[in-house]
């Protein structure tokens, strides 16, 4: 990958504990020389893993990515309740847990899989009234945060000591792992919190390409590179007119589909439905 005529780029940062995505974000774009720059998913700050870092035009495509589902590992300790239902939270309550066996735990987890009905934490940046919930329970208050349906599949339960569980889980865009954990402890009688949660993948993209620095060369990636396991089609000089234009080609193509110019870079993402592509965002204007 050039960039000499770099317009935008992807990065695939392992994020650490302790920084807010958009603080993690900001030090790879500082790092690239981009002003413009976000991220597909936000991690809660103490989480850790996964964070693809949008660069310069590569923002556009924060949708095609977030849509994705993500895989998750992380823990969960049995017998406390806390406000942020995580364990860096404030303890509300307590409860015995010694009894539990990893087959309960196993039992449980079958009523989590599939579509089910979540409801947000209140430390979410979702807004209420047009206020974020975070910031009302900061003030002691307990926000109205509304109920989602998300779907999760493949629970692995690697290990159960000591009251707390070691999981993996695969979950559809916007569900939270902090409520999963609730939840389950709460089917379970004994309260429950997540503990260290670390994001292993987006769709294909795995943590392991990623890098724990901002700088390295190995995790940056094209935006074509990026969007390689869409269906994608080449643009005539002409088409890319068209296209740019906000015109529609013909094309039996389905679903999204990646247009490209001859030189192999993103011009726009569109939607097929047999007969033709409609442009959805153009990232290069003729």
């Amino acid at each position: 990958m050039t960039f000499s005529d770099m317009h935008g780029a992807v990065y695939l940062l392992d994020k650490s504990s302790g920084i807010s995505s958009r603080m993690a974000a900001s030090s790879v774009a500082s790092a690239w020389g981009f002003s413009k720059y976000g991220h597909a998913g936000t991690l809660d700050p103490d989480a850790t893993g996964l964070l693809i870092v949008l660069l310069g035009k590569a923002t556009r495509l924060s949708r095609f990515i977030t849509s994705e589902e993500k895989r998750y590992g992380f823990g969960i300790e049995f017998g406390i309740r806390t406000d942020t239902d995580d364990t860096t939270g404030n303890i509300l309550e307590r409860r015995s847990a010694g009894h539990l066996k990893q087959k309960d735990i196993q039992r449980v987890l079958k009523r989590y899989t599939g579509n089910i009905i979540q409801k947000v934490p209140s430390y979410s940046a979702v807004k209420i009234n047009g206020v974020r919930a975070y910031k009302t329970a900061r003030e002691g208050l307990l926000p109205d945060t509304p109920e989602k349906e998300v779907h999760v599949s493949d629970w692995k339960l690697m290990k159960y000591e000591n009251c707390k569980a070691y999981l993996a889980v695969t979950v559809s865009s916007g569900t939270y792992v902090r409520a999963l954990a609730r939840d389950i402890g709460n089917d379970l009688e004994v309260c429950g919190a997540a503990f260290d949660i670390r994001r292993l993948s987006i769709g294909d993209i795995s943590v392991e390409r990623s890098s724990r620095e901002p700088d390295n060369p190995e995790s940056l990636l094209s935006m074509t590179a990026l969007l390689d396991t869409y269906d994608s089609l080449i643009l005539s000089d002409s088409d890319k007119r068209l296209i740019s234009h906000g015109a529609r080609l013909d094309s039996t193509l389905t679903g999204t589909v990646v247009l490209l110019d001859e030189q192999g870079r993103v011009v726009a993402m569109s939607e097929g439905d047999g007969s033709s592509l409609r442009p959805l965002c153009v990232l290069i204007a003729d």
